[in-house]
């Protein structure tokens, strides 16, 4: 017969495992493929690559599409002002580049979004807040080849200003952008 605490561990643990599968799901549905990166970029290759749900890019091959880029678009999760005017701050200000006109293609696109809900987090630790991801541009102008993708975790509670502030610093402290 199983005693009372060795049964609500046992539930504690089968809860667990339920909430971490559910959590994984999520993201994975959140997650771009790799395979959607396809050809669209118009013959490059792109500089990542996705393993299990984490993205590995090359610096190098970013620094080079960044050196050689003059206009960029922005894009921000609905109608996020924060992220927007910060992002829009980092490619003009730090970086030296136009914002393309809306008719226009640009040479990059730079999305800066939350990570979707994680849900109920019990475990203390960071979880993945936000993202910004740099696309090389398709010949119609929509996201092609993720060029760069920069992950900011940190506490579940965090406000989204802190995260957007919080990734852009993490990006510049990647190149060296001041």
């Amino acid at each position: 017969m199983l005693n009372p605490g060795s049964l609500r561990a046992t539930r504690l643990r089968e809860l667990l495992v339920v909430s971490l599968l559910f959590a994984l799901f999520c993201i994975a549905l959140l997650t771009p493929r790799a395979a959607a990166q396809g050809d669209a970029g118009g013959g490059d290759a792109g500089a990542c690559t996705l393993k299990n749900h984490v993205y590995t890019c090359d610096g190098a091959t970013f620094e080079k599409a960044l050196a050689g880029a003059k206009t960029v678009s922005v894009e921000t999760h609905n109608a996020d002002g924060v992220a927007r005017a910060q992002l829009k701050d980092l490619v003009t200000k730090k970086l030296g580049k136009t914002i393309a006109a809306q008719d226009t293609a640009p040479d990059l696109i730079f999305l800066l979004i939350p990570i979707g809900e994680q849900g109920i987090n019990n475990i203390p630790g960071n979880v993945d807040l936000g993202t910004l991801r740099i696309y090389s541009p398709t010949p119609d102008g929509a996201r092609g080849h993720l060029l760069w993708a920069e992950t900011y975790s940190g506490q579940q509670d965090l406000p989204w200003p802190a995260v957007v502030h919080s990734v852009i610093q993490q990006f510049q402290g990647h190149f060296h952008i001041k």
